[in-house]
Parts: structure tokens; sequence; C-alpha cells
């Protein structure tokens, strides 16, 4: 027999007999009868084959033999690290801890998620993240059923059983003009007439992105979309706005509304806003620490979207 067959009370036991020098100390300690830390020690001796303590009866104190004297420190070293790897589950089991893969697409990684990581921080700065930027919802949703992500942002929601999905709010479409464009003669009261766009010329993104629902929107309004250039890049698509090349139609979490040579103004009729939700596997697929990911991201939609719910 040798110290595979140790238990984790045995060591337990005698840490505390070697602390206290005193069986009767150590059963107080570990809140076992005196017969019970005997025991355990007894065993873990007969396991090693050879005597761990000193017991010279009497008044005075047991003490370690040499061979005690070794395996002390390593016990401990073996209770520690227990201890440890029982805290971590605890902290992942909790959502306290652990890493999380998120999902996400350029502005919400922008505007949204910052704040949502800081506030899951705040109240668990052990959880670490990874983020994964895709170029669709559908693509970003089979990432999650695949195990790929632990949570994702998406435009618009979902139907499937498989997931939990939550609304963090809506977003709405805004048209960028550049500083010399002549469609701002007509702008009224923050608003552009839509049939104003019949024939110009925008700036856009590719197919798969929003940009789907606002050429749809334009053609239920008898408009053809035009395009002269097109980008993933938000900021691009603001840049070209900027130089005059074009204007563009954006939901507002996708633009710098810093940018002072920019005006943004509302389509008359607008395009309904784009829905923004946070995905997370159902029930007992989803980590815990997607949970209070999603959480947090609701506390940060409230401050960001145009409403929480």
């Amino acid at each position: 027999m040798g110290m595979a067959e140790a238990s984790f009370r045995q060591l337990a036991a005698f840490v505390a007999v070697a602390r206290e020098e005193s069986f009767s100390a150590a059963a107080d300690e570990l809140r076992y009868g005196q017969a019970t830390v005997s025991q355990q020690v007894a065993a873990l001796e007969k396991h090693i084959g050879a005597r761990l303590f000193e017991r010279p009866g009497g008044p005075k104190s047991i003490s370690l033999t040499p061979l005690g004297r070794v395996l002390l420190p390593q016990a401990q070293h073996i209770l520690e690290h227990v201890t440890n790897v029982e805290l971590d589950i605890r902290d992942v089991a909790s959502g306290a801890a652990g890493r999380i893969k998120i999902g996400t697409f350029q502005s919400v990684a922008v505007h949204l998620l910052p704040a949502a990581v800081h506030a899951l921080r705040v109240k668990s700065p052990q959880v670490t993240f990874s983020l994964f930027e895709g170029p669709s919802s559908e693509g970003l949703i089979d990432l999650l059923l695949d195990d790929e992500l632990d949570a994702t942002f998406i435009e618009g929601t979902s139907s499937d059983p498989r997931l939990d999905v939550t609304k963090l709010g809506t977003d709405p479409y805004l048209l960028l003009l550049g500083p010399d464009s002549e469609l701002l003669e007509l702008v009224h009261e923050d608003s552009l007439p839509i049939t104003a766009l019949d024939g110009v010329d925008l700036i856009g993104q590719p197919a798969l992105t929003y940009q789907d629902d606002v050429d749809a929107f334009l053609r239920s309004n008898g408009i053809t979309p035009r395009y002269l250039f097109r980008t993933v890049d938000n900021g691009a698509v603001q840049a070209m706005v900027r130089s005059g090349v074009g204007p563009a139609i954006m939901p507002r979490l996708a633009i710098d509304m810093q940018d002072a040579d920019i005006t943004t103004v509302s389509l008359s009729p607008n395009i309904d806003p784009r829905v923004i939700s946070l995905v997370v596997r159902h029930d007992d697929a989803a980590i815990p620490a997607a949970t209070a990911f999603a959480a947090a991201a609701r506390e940060a939609a409230r401050a960001v979207l145009t409403s929480g719910r």
C-alpha cells in the first residue's frame, strides 16, 4: 500500500494533529470525534507503512517522526490544492468565475459590449472573456448551438426552442448627410422625406447585414437602391459620407454621433428600428457565467438602446 490510497480526510486529520500537537485538539478543530481522528491517522500510517507521530504518552505533546516531517508540507500542499479546486468549481458553477465566449457584431462591440463587460466585471472580477465578431446573426446562432460560443448578440430575435432570447432594446435608423450635401436643404424638423432619396447614389454595407432591411424598406417605398460604395466597416461608411461621396442609412448604434461634420436625420416614413437581442443556450446548456452576462447586458442596454425591453 502507499500514498495513492490515502484519502482527503486522512490527510486533513494528519495535518490537524501535526498543527495542534494533540489528537483531542485536532478533533475539536475538525469537528470529528477523537476516535475518528485517531482512526484516520492510523489508516494513513498503515497505507504508508510507517509511523508519522511519536506518541510519548502522559503530559508530553506528540511530535512528528522524521517521515512525518517530510510528509507534512506535501500534505498541506495537496489539501490547499483540493480546496482551491473546490472553490474554483463553486465560482464557475455560481457564475462568479469562468471564461465566456461572446459573439458580437461591430456596432454592439463598440458601444454596448464594453458597458456590459464592465458591469459584469464589477460584480464578478474573475470572469474573463473572448470575443468573436460574426458577419451575420444566423452565423452567430450556429456557432452558439455548436458550443463555439456561450452567448451572442444578434439583430432581431429567434424562436428556436434550444435558445433563450433576451430582447435588449431597439436601435433606430438614421440618415447620415455630409456637410455639403444638397439634401440638407430638404430637411424639415430633423426629418427628410424618403422620396428625396430617389435616384441618389448611397453609401452602404454588403448584403447579409442590416443593409438587407434598409434595401427592402427603400424598395417598398418605390426607390431602387443605388450604391457607389459598400463596406462592412461602419467607420469607413461614415468617412465616405463626411467626404461628400454620398449619404448613408445606418442604425444609430453604428454611428459616431460626436462627428461634427455629419448631420443625422430621420426619414419620413422611417424604417422600423432594428431589435438587438442577447442569446444563450436554453436551461442547463448555458454556463452560469453566460447567464450572469445576460443580466449585465440588460443593465448596459438601458443606457445605450432606445428601450431595455
